[in-house]
């Protein structure tokens, strides 16, 4: 009986540990009309004072803006409100050194049939703006440059990176050659070139590669405000082949290379990767502590990258411009760490069909099958353990999100959440069926945020639900707002294991979370979902604990 005994007690405790997620407090408070008529302008939780403050903007001219502040202690019991009023220059986000309005002169990349690189002169005119506490672009284009390599020769273009607040912009781009001489050169000779605002090249490196090569991923902060050069851009090259290539080509499709650039263009590592297939869809990294990680899906081993793909594809959609009759037989994993490979690790459809689980309710198990799959978050946690989720869709005909024009959409369906060790190897696939399923939710993909309990141990998966979209009023202006609401669940990471999804604000009074700041961790293992109700005249607070 002992046998018995000790499997029904391991079953009990897994059963407590997965047990649905709750909330240890909520409250709610009634703002003013003028505040309901602003906008939430600054949350801050500060928990040496034990308190809350909701900030709004309920009216702003061109020199100064007026607050209503409403302080709240960490139980949600109100302390008060104060009005005040600000000038320009302490408002949070407005740049003093540029003023209400400013202008940068950038640059941008034009393309012609040929694929030739061509550079234009962007030049964006920055305003204020009250509606949403930033600054709008208008962006106009000027003359135009085509650059060439030092013996003459025309440019093929790969990528770039726009560093708008830079004025200046980083491009990738082929030495294009004579028709006599190499005709494969621009896949060969890779020139990573910075120009300034006056078109001037200020910096030209060259990668070179024995055999062409096509762009498999690449990872930048395009037009980041915050940009500076510590910000590195990571590449990963693919080797070109197929049909005609056979005497040209690198002899096996999986002979990759890692690429790390500064942001200033400077290159900063260059390693070779070996590929467990041909077929690697590398677009998404990670830089960890200590490494980088590049994930995405595999084909077929023979395969070339190119005769898939045809340009570096967005890491937040690992499908997106890809032959659409692509169907990913795996998902591959690899570290670098230390200018060297640690780990090249591929998880087959197989795995992902053996290791499929969701929570104890739902009857059927969401797979990912290798086909369309949207990024939505990717994080590591303290033990080393991967976690990417996303979104499967298709596209479909019909009519776009908020009364867009009719023709091709996108339809979003099930979540499923990759549960990689700290090798790469897959732990779990997590497939969840969605709570709110009609047209609209449909076409929006669900935000979704992973946060680790303290201890690490655990997960904290927040999906998103929209239950609609509704038009209101934010100081004067229009603007949808959509009424989302979270649906938690956890995931016990040592044991691999998902307990029930459970679902807050939705009820009686039916709130939801701000689509700004839904959420902010209030510290000692906590977070607090910030919402409204529908009308957004009686805010909506609740805790929840991070165990």
């Amino acid at each position: 009986m002992k046998p018995k005994l000790s499997l029904m007690l391991v079953f009990i405790c897994s059963s407590v540990s997965l047990t649905a997620q709750k909330l240890s407090k909520e409250g709610t408070h009634e703002i003013s009309k003028k505040a309901n008529k602003g906008y939430l302008y600054e949350p801050v939780i500060d928990e040496g004072k034990n308190e809350l403050t909701m900030t709004y903007v309920t009216k702003a001219t061109n020199k100064k803006a007026k607050f209503e502040t409403y302080r709240f202690d960490l139980d949600f019991n109100f302390k008060g409100m104060e009005e005040s009023e600000q000038p320009m220059e302490k408002v949070k986000g407005y740049k003093v050194d540029k003023g209400e309005e400013y202008t940068l002169n950038s640059l941008t990349v034009e393309t012609n049939f040929m694929g030739t690189l061509v550079l234009r002169r962007k030049i964006i005119k920055r305003k204020w703006n009250w509606f949403w506490g930033g600054y709008d672009s208008k962006i106009s284009l000027a003359d135009k440059l085509k650059p060439k390599t030092d013996d003459g020769e025309k440019l093929f273009y790969f990528a770039h990176t726009e560093q708008d607040e830079l004025e200046s912009i980083l491009v990738i781009a082929g030495a294009k050659g004579p028709m006599t001489k190499d005709p494969m050169r621009q896949y060969k000779e890779i020139h990573v070139m910075r120009f300034d605002t006056e078109m001037n090249r200020i910096g030209d490196q060259t990668i070179n590669f024995d055999t062409p090569q096509s762009i498999a991923g690449i990872s930048s902060a395009d037009n980041d405000e915050d940009a500076n050069a510590e910000d590195d851009i990571l590449i990963l090259f693919a080797p070109m082949g197929g049909k005609g290539m056979k005497n040209i080509a690198d002899p096996d499709p999986t002979n990759y290379t890692f690429v790390r650039l500064g942001y200033d263009g400077k290159i900063k590592e260059r390693i070779a990767v070996k590929s467990k297939t041909g077929i690697f869809n590398g677009n998404m990294f990670v830089q960890t502590n200590d490494g980088v990680l590049i994930l995405g899906a595999t084909g077929s081993d023979d395969d070339y990258y190119n005769e898939k793909f045809t340009t570096p594809q967005p890491a937040s959609d690992a499908r997106e411009g890809q032959n659409d009759e692509f169907k990913a037989k795996g998902f591959q994993v690899v570290k670098i760490s230390n200018g060297k490979v640690d780990f090249v690790t591929n998880n087959t459809l197989d795995d992902f069909e053996a290791k499929a689980k969701s929570p104890a309710s739902q009857k059927k198990k969401p797979e990912y099958t290798g086909k369309k799959f949207r990024i939505a978050d990717l994080k590591v946690s303290p033990n080393g353990d991967i976690f990417l989720t996303g979104q499967k869709y298709k596209k479909t005909n019909g009519p776009k999100l908020l009364g867009g024009s009719g023709g091709a959409s996108i339809k979003y369906e099930d979540i499923i959440m990759m549960h990689f060790g700290s090798t790469g190897s897959l732990k779990a696939a997590y497939g969840v069926r969605r709570e709110e399923n009609d047209k609209e939710a449909s076409m929006s993909p669900n935000s979704q945020t992973l946060v680790f309990s303290n201890d690490g141990n655990k997960l904290y998966w927040m999906i998103m639900e929209m239950a609609g979209v509704k038009t209101e009023r934010e100081l004067g202006e229009s603007k949808y707002k959509f009424l989302v609401y979270p649906s938690v669940s956890v995931i016990d990471i040592n044991n691999a294991a998902i307990g029930e999804f459970a679902q807050f604000g939705q009820g009686k009074s039916d709130y939801y979370v701000n689509n700004k700041y839904p959420f902010l961790p209030i510290g000692k293992g906590q977070l607090v979902f910030l919402g409204e109700n529908k009308s957004g005249k009686t805010l909506w607070f609740a805790k929840m604990p991070l165990e």
